[in-house]
């Protein structure tokens, strides 16, 4: 191929103008222009016209398009041995393809013109991996960047310089290099690609990586399974010890004593009830929060059970739909008894409600007699709210002033212990001198006698001994100066710990700890009677107290109805009615239960006979159930999130129960008594419901049949996994074995392109030679005068150079395989000095002998000495 003009219309540089090169010759032709005048603009015309589709929409075509828009369009003259050619292609607006001939036909258009450059192209040999246009800026072996499109072209051009090796070489067609080889090399990577990283682990989505999945997920499954039988047996126990508090808290005469004495409480039971109510529902909203959590994750255990059954073809389908029929008659059973339940748990509400009613009525009567008691009652407790806010700001501003923290205090503690465990050290390194007298003699220590409890010897020391003579002792003793010195840091840290506390000693740090403590102490203890007297705050406090008043304004004399009478009936109707809905919630637990089951029973009957006809048909994906337990595992987080936020609601409720006032804390204890024993044992009944609820929902889910039935899936899944781990290590030896044949085969490959790049090379280092790498198929290390030299530590312009004659070297061989391809070079030798680059020049002249040659260049005095014909771009309007 030859290339004889080539014409761009609106492509970038050239904006709503036509610029056209012709008379283009076969050997070089030099395009020589300043900076800007549109060189490289006809390179990236060239290189999309021969390598990017019509349609194509990437960044790279639509920076062809010009700042002020339109459609970029390329074309190029060649001439080939059937003759000469017209190509050309518009993109982006109204994408054109076409090859025309001499006279102007058409040869192809669109797609079929796409395939006919492809075909001139021999599949992109000579386009992406840059292998003979040296795009400016762009000199090295390689396309270089890091993106998905540099990897593409880095792989297309390995695979280009490979293909032309082995066809040049066509002799080495054994397992040592050529195209066999390369097939079944390229057999080998595909193979370990499906099933191992890099790295040989498991690949994501390949068979090994689903193997063990499978086997990681049968495991989690298997544990689910163990813990929920673990499960059960801890729901046993749990409700035996419900059973034994219930009994506890049931004695009928202590309750008959705690409702006599609270009688006598009148108006402020109505506060405490009302909170203790508020307490209660939030009880049983948090046990409904529990217990549709743990419905939660008993859905998604159920679901991750069905999968373990889908192989269970008939006789799973046949137990499916038996265990089916036996849950429905359950179900039945359990909606009836439900319904039963609900009828008694809304007679007893009716009737404690007309109860309540009447009781409200009459309270209402009553307490307006009693809210003069209680405004000033009230207005004590205002009184005392007000002086508790005042305190604490009192302890607050005396507070601040304490530098010392538990954490500073700790730290000069540690340092008084370390400072003390070294003297100690110290101390025990000194020696012991210990003299048991039998007379009257005594050894004497500077004039003073050594008494029988002897004495301990700093260092050297002198005895005299009356009537015998003096003894000098040298205790030896070393690593002293070891001691006192980490005794001073020791003493260091102590001392900055006890300036950050803002004290002299540590006891004084201790006691200004205590003093913040003692403060904080009172803090949290008048803010706790603050919010005791007034949780709603001071306003609050002040609008009760002006509403007791309003309240006293309205009393009336009119006797109310017998409270007693109705508080003791109400009491009675309020314990059938919690009876009647502890068996409401007992039966409902039981049917939610059954209910569940009976779904899980439906879908494992389903299941069951998707996985019967899937085993005759040999096909089948359970898709449907693992979606299914996708959303109940992502719903999950929310549930769990909802008993939090009930925990936190019940919490708070607790924690803001309101106190009563002093005079009346009699009655608010025996409010709390009996509302805590019937708070007891409605809590103790349902809980014992809903462990009833639990205990039989579990039994019935067969755990241990199901719990055999997944060791035994695991341990298959186990042995599959083993099985492609062994098949990745073979694969890997034959890789391994393939490459170290084709690195010994490496000379007669490697031959043909060194036989064309010595020649060249030459002429810029003569006795020189390049070695090529195995696997990039490029120059990789220069010999000369006997060094080798790697690429990458010579200077930018030899390499430069190497890159070009390299490119040069693989078009002779494009030459003598029948595809000749121009080389195209754009700004090409910017780094090489004035000697190389007329070497350079002589080499260019040496392959245009037979090679066509472009060169774009800004740099016209430099390239005036390499000759070839001189070229002009010619531009007009469009």
């Amino acid at each position: 191929m030859r290339i004889r003009a080539v014409e761009l219309t609106n492509l970038r540089r050239f904006a709503g103008q036509r610029a056209r090169i012709e008379g283009i010759g076969d050997g070089i032709s030099v395009l020589a222009q300043p900076n800007e005048y549109g060189k490289s603009t006809f390179f990236d015309g060239l290189h999309a016209l021969f390598f990017a589709p019509h349609r194509s929409q990437t960044a790279q075509i639509k920076a062809l398009r010009p700042l002020a828009g339109g459609a970029p369009e390329a074309a190029v003259e060649i001439d080939l041995p059937e003759g000469r050619f017209r190509l050309e292609k518009r993109w982006l607006s109204r994408a054109i393809a076409r090859v025309l001939d001499a006279a102007g036909r058409p040869v192809a258009q669109e797609d079929e013109a796409e395939a006919w450059i492809e075909r001139l192209m021999g599949r992109g040999l000579a386009g992406p991996s840059g292998l003979l246009w040296v795009r400016q800026g762009l000199t090295g072996m390689e396309p270089e960047g890091a993106g998905a499109a540099d990897r593409n072209d880095r792989e297309q051009g390995l695979a280009a310089r490979r293909d032309l090796l082995s066809s040049v070489a066509g002799e080495i067609e054994l397992m040592t290099g050529g195209r066999r080889m390369d097939q079944i090399a390229a057999r080998v990577r595909d193979a370990l690609v499906a099933l191992a990283t890099g790295t040989g682990r498991p690949k994501s989505g390949g068979e090994w990586a689903r193997a063990v999945d499978e086997a990681a997920a049968l495991a989690a499954k298997r544990a689910e399974l163990e813990d929920k039988a673990a499960r059960l047996s801890g729901q046993l126990a749990e409700r035996a010890r419900i059973q034994r508090d219930l009994a506890q808290v049931a004695d009928v005469a202590a309750s008959a004593r705690d409702e006599a004495a609270l009688a006598a409480a009148e108006a402020a039971l109505k506060a405490g009830e009302a909170h203790g109510e508020d307490i209660r529902k939030a009880e049983a909203g948090l046990s409904l929060a529990r217990l549709t959590a743990s419905q939660g994750k008993d859905g998604i255990d159920r679901l991750t059970g069905l999968q373990s059954r889908l192989t269970g073809a008939e006789v799973a389908r046949d137990a499916a739909a038996a265990d089916l029929a036996q849950v429905a008659a359950l179900l039945a059973d359990s909606a009836q008894a439900e319904a039963g339940a609900a009828a008694r748990h809304d007679a007893a509400r009716d009737a404690a409600a007309a109860l309540a009613g009447r009781l409200e009525v009459a309270q209402r009567l009553r307490l307006a007699l009693a809210a003069r008691d209680r405004a000033a009652s009230l207005a004590g407790e205002l009184g005392r709210a007000t002086r508790q806010r005042d305190r604490i700001e009192d302890h607050r501003a005396a507070r601040a002033v304490l530098q010392v923290t538990p954490e500073r205090v700790e730290q000069a503690e540690k340092a008084q212990a370390a400072c003390d465990q070294l003297n100690m050290r110290a101390e025990a390194r000194l020696v012991s001198l210990r003299i048991d007298y039998d007379g009257a003699a005594r050894v004497l220590h500077d004039g003073r006698a050594v008494g029988a409890e002897g004495m301990r010897l700093r260092g050297a020391t002198r005895l005299d001994l009356p009537g015998i003579g003096r003894m000098f002792i040298e205790p030896g003793v070393t690593g002293g100066d070891d001691i006192e010195a980490r005794l001073a840091k020791a003493r260091a840290v102590r001392e900055r710990a006890l300036a950050a506390c803002g004290v002299r000693d540590l006891p004084a740090a201790r006691a200004a700890l205590a003093e913040a403590q003692r403060l904080d102490a009172a803090i949290a203890q008048a803010g706790a009677l603050l919010q005791e007297l007034a949780p709603d705050g001071l306003d609050a406090l002040r609008a009760r107290h002006a509403a007791a008043l309003a309240e006293a304004g309205e009393a009336a004399d009119t006797p109310p109805e017998d409270i007693d009478g109705l508080e003791a009936a109400l009491r009675a109707a309020r314990e059938a009615e919690a009876q009647a809905m502890a068996a409401l919630r007992e039966a409902e637990g039981r049917h939610a239960t059954l209910r569940e089951t009976h779904a899980a029973r439906q879908a494992a009957a389903q299941a069951a006979r998707q996985a019967a006809d899937a085993a005759r048909a040999e096909a089948g994906d359970p898709v449907d159930l693992r979606a299914r337990i996708m959303v109940l595992a992502q719903a999950q987080p929310g549930l769990d999130a909802g008993v939090a936020g009930a925990e936190t609601a019940l919490q708070a409720l607790r924690a803001n129960a309101p106190d009563i006032a002093t005079a009346r804390a009699a009655a608010q204890r025996l409010r709390a008594v009996v509302d805590g024993r019937a708070r007891d044992r409605e809590r103790l009944g349902m809980a014992l419901a809903q462990a009833n609820g639990l205990i039989g929902g579990l039994a019935d889910e067969g755990i241990e049949e199901a719990l055999d039935e997944l060791r035994g899936r695991e341990a298959t899944a186990l042995e599959r996994a083993a099985r492609y781990e062994r098949e990745v290590a073979a694969l890997s030896r034959l890789r391994d074995a393939l490459d170290q044949a084709r690195h010994a085969a490496r000379e007669a490959y490697f031959g043909p392109v060194l036989h064309e790049l010595e020649p060249l090379l030459s002429i810029i280092h003569p006795g020189a030679s390049l070695r090529i790498d195995d696997a990039s198929l490029l120059p990789s290390v220069l010999t000369r005068d006997g060094q080798d030299e790697a690429l990458d530590i010579l200077s930018g312009g030899t390499r430069e150079q190497i890159a070009v004659l390299t490119r040069l070297a693989f078009a002779r061989l494009f030459a003598r395989t029948g595809r000749p391809v121009p080389v195209i070079l754009d700004d090409a030798l910017v780094h090489s000095d004035d000697d190389r680059i007329e070497a350079m020049f002589t080499a260019l002249h040496r392959v245009a002998q037979d090679q066509q040659i472009i060169v774009f260049t800004c740099r016209q005095r430099a390239f005036a000495a390499l000759g070839g014909a001189r070229i002009e771009a010619r531009i007009e309007p469009v």
